[in-house]
């Protein structure tokens, strides 16, 4: 067992301790809860992130989101045609990589 506090200071230090961290846990609640609150500004910031980085994009547009989406929901009941587009969706980045590589080095 812990042994009880027995000087005011130590009391006072370990009060501020236990207000730090609830502060910590607030702003972790508020940090998280954000895109939550405000989906429309995730979206649009999303949006306008894709359309100036458009060069150094992660191969996941907007069909890319919509396919994932559609296979995760609908895939197990495509059968063979759902896992090859499932091993399809994993393979694209790879090779959108490697032409993005190849273009850049010729």
């Amino acid at each position: 067992m812990s042994r009880p506090l027995s000087t005011s200071n130590e009391l006072s230090m370990r009060k501020d301790l236990v207000r730090l961290r609830m502060e910590m846990h607030r702003q972790q609640m508020l940090y998280h809860a954000q895109p939550l609150s405000h989906p429309l500004q995730q979206i649009k910031g999303f949006v306008t992130s894709r359309r100036s980085s458009t060069e150094s994009s992660s191969g996941k547009g907007p069909l890319m989101i919509a396919a994932t989406v559609v296979l995760a929901l609908f895939g197990r009941r495509m059968g063979r045609l759902g896992k090859l587009a499932r091993v399809a969706l994993t393979v694209y980045p790879l090779i959108k990589g490697q032409q993005k590589l190849r273009k850049k080095l010729h």
